[in-house]
């Protein structure tokens, strides 16, 4: 499935919410979503910003991402802060408001959307993912999510991250390009376009291709992973400071990137084979979030792989980078 890259857009005051509303549809017609999908996409945009502005003191932000592989377009939207957090039973129910309104906002962002997903904690904030469709839409089923945020200031993410389904199972990259900004953007696109042209080959071959195809070129560093639902098997190689974990239960473990630069340097390829099944989560960032992101998840880790992606972007990606979080949970 293609990703794009993370629209943000900060919303700190009423003013900004059209605003948002306006771009995020613009920007969901060049990602293909058609009028009826638009419609709710547009009320609900308008519900999230809204409650932001009304229950988070500093506001927050929305972010929105285009999917889009050969059976249809989607469209999700996160709303993030580091507010107050709420308690979800009641604030999913109709009528119920903190702030004198009529309190449809979470329960009409449910109804109108295709999938929705809520994660909150008091005193830490929340975070609130809706997906849009179009109708006959088809979109992977495990799962699988991650979002890529740019540098506040540029346009373009350095990063980008790519699922794809496989026969057996599925294949993961994650590929940051050195710096940030269009160059950047420009070798982690082509790494992504060689990564889908050779999913064949296991992780260690892969990323071999991908370092000689970005000579020339800013040069990233990155990580492939590929599981076998089958076999119980997930392999990963990675070069650079990409993150890996995988998470067991209460487990968790570090898959090992060597040094080096894809399109530079690269002494040695690695893979490394763990056990996967169905309790297993396997999440790669890269160096835009905080190494102390994984010392607690909590209940967080139990949600959705893209929500849990954008929680941990909004708690922990720093100001001063490109920030990317892929998320693989056992198969559904």
């Amino acid at each position: 499935m293609d990703v794009t890259d993370t629209l943000r857009l900060d919303i700190c005051e009423q003013s900004q919410i059209s605003d948002a509303r306006r771009r995020i549809v613009n920007f969901s017609i060049d990602c293909g979503l058609d009028q009826e999908a638009r419609d709710r996409l547009a009320l609900v945009v308008t519900e999230l910003g809204t409650n932001l502005v009304k229950h988070s003191q500093n506001g927050g932000r929305i972010l929105a991402q285009g999917m889009v592989n050969a059976n249809g377009s989607a469209i999700e939207v996160f709303s993030v802060d580091r507010g107050p957090g709420m308690n979800v039973g009641q604030c999913m129910l109709d009528g119920f408001s903190t702030t004198e309104t009529f309190g449809n906002g979470l329960g009409s962002a449910k109804r109108n959307s295709n999938d929705f997903d809520v994660y909150s904690e008091i005193g830490k904030g929340s975070v609130i993912k809706v997906r849009f469709e179009n109708k006959g839409s088809k979109l992977d089923k495990f799962e699988g999510g991650g979002i890529s945020v740019p540098m506040p200031g540029e346009l373009l993410s350095g990063d980008k991250w790519f699922i794809a389904s496989l026969p057996e199972g599925c294949a993961c990259l994650l590929v940051d390009g050195l710096g940030h900004g269009f160059e950047a953007s420009e070798a982690a696109t082509l790494a992504r376009k060689r990564f889908k042209e050779n999913l064949n080959l296991p992780p260690k071959e892969l990323l071999k291709v991908i370092h000689t195809s970005l000579r020339g070129t800013r040069g990233a560093v990155g990580a492939i992973a590929k599981i076998d639902f089958a076999k119980g098997k997930l392999t990963y190689c990675g070069l650079g400071n990409i993150t890996g974990l995988l998470f067991f239960n209460d487990t968790k473990k570090y898959l090992t990137s060597f040094n080096g630069t894809l399109g530079y340097e690269a002494r040695k390829f690695l893979e490394v084979e763990v056990d996967w099944n169905a309790d297993s989560m396997l999440i790669m960032c890269s160096d835009g979030i905080s190494s102390t992101t994984f010392r607690e998840l909590g209940e967080a880790s139990h949600r959705s792989a893209s929500l849990l992606a954008a929680w941990i972007y909004s708690n922990y990606g720093k100001s001063t980078d490109d920030a990317t979080v892929l998320i693989l949970k056992g198969r559904v």
